[in-house]
């Protein structure tokens, strides 16, 4: 048993809502012409850019020019790569023999991509990534205004439009790698949010119907197509104590989701992401409430997850508590984000200065 160490609270103000852990962000898997050569380098220069956009958050990085060459050179960064058949799991492609249904399955190597996102200073949203709550909210000449999920039952033509955007709405978002929901649009939702006020996007009365869903975001969403099949939305979403608004329009045939939605959260994830440094910031981290080996495992299973942590080493223990020596890129404040938003951890507020270098924590997994 070690001797008693000093225990010294880096404050960080509100609590934050549990976040969710997303997989699969080295994996892309993309539409191929065939299973020619060209196809491949093709696939896999689009894969790569997928995942970077996953992994940074930030779909604007694509446009950076010293990237290029990497992308030409994306068989570099491969693990592992394989055709599928598409149409087994894309009823789309299946249907539309203009949509390819061979698919390019790319598994990159995370230690290279890291290298990569490190070597040319791109930002890294972590895979505990917040959670959005998302109203969406279409104006038709048929069915008026109505919100998106809320009646699947209704299978009208209206309702047969709305439920192909809420697709291509959650089709971005997994390739993106965000997490969200769709409110239930119970009477409690119908009294917080009437349609008019979602609409108008009252952004006081959105705040005050989110709040029970407990998300790490919301976003609202409204659009409608004017008589010549131009679609006219705007936007408005809060996330990390942030509130922006913006709207946008697309030509007849133009995928207005795809435009709307990358360019929302283009901004929105710059919030919860940072620019990994060479140098890293030593903290200790203590964690009480370790009562087994099966803990300690834990502990440390969620510590190897978090993308911020270069390494860890057990530090000192003392009966329920383990105090570890952490080298966290991010400094102090994105460890203590990433460690509470994961669920595990409940930071223990003690009056005591800021830039100690210590953080302290109950481990709340049982």
């Amino acid at each position: 048993m070690l001797r008693k160490i000093l225990v010294i609270l880096l404050c960080m103000g509100s609590q934050l809502s549990v976040a969710e852990e997303v997989e699969n962000l080295y994996v892309s898997l993309v539409p191929v012409a065939d299973q020619s050569a060209e196809s491949k380098q093709r696939g896999m220069s689009d894969a790569l850019k997928n995942v970077l956009v996953k992994l940074t958050g930030d779909g604007e990085v694509l446009q950076l020019s010293r990237l290029t060459p990497l992308f030409d050179n994306a068989s570099t960064y491969i693990d592992a790569l394989s055709f599928q058949d598409l149409s087994i799991t894309d009823n789309l492609a299946s249907e539309n023999s203009a949509i390819p249904k061979i698919g390019l399955r790319v598994s990159f190597s995370r230690s290279a991509i890291d290298e990569l996102i490190r070597n040319n200073q791109l930002p890294v949203l972590p895979s505990n990534r917040p959670k959005l709550l998302v109203w969406i909210v279409s104006d038709d000449v048929t069915t008026g205004r109505e919100f998106l999920g809320q009646d699947s039952s209704n299978l009208d033509v209206g309702s047969k439009v709305g439920a192909d955007v809420l697709a291509e709405f959650s089709e971005i978002m997994a390739e993106r790698g965000i997490p969200y929901m769709l409110p239930t649009f119970d009477l409690e939702d119908q009294l917080a949010l009437p349609i008019d006020s979602a609409w108008n996007l009252n952004a006081e009365k959105i705040q005050v119907a989110s709040q029970r869903y407990n998300a790490d975001g919301w976003l609202v969403l409204r659009f409608y197509r004017n008589s010549v099949g131009e679609v006219r939305g705007a936007w408005v979403y809060q996330a990390a104590g942030r509130r922006q608004l913006g709207d946008f329009n697309t030509e007849r045939d133009e995928p207005f989701v795809a435009l709307a939605v990358n360019n929302i959260l283009n901004g929105l994830t710059r919030s919860f992401s940072y620019i990994p440094r060479g140098d890293t910031n030593s903290l200790l981290v203590e964690i009480t409430g370790i009562n087994s080996y099966s803990d300690y495992q834990r502990v440390n299973e969620q510590f190897k997850k978090l993308e911020i942590v270069s390494s860890f080493d057990l530090f000192s223990t003392r009966e329920s508590q383990i105090t570890l020596s952490v080298a966290a890129e991010g400094g102090a404040a994105l460890l203590h984000k990433a460690l509470v938003r994961s669920g595990y951890f409940r930071s223990r507020e003690v009056n005591l200065p800021k830039d100690s270098g210590y953080l302290v924590f109950d481990w709340t997994a049982k």
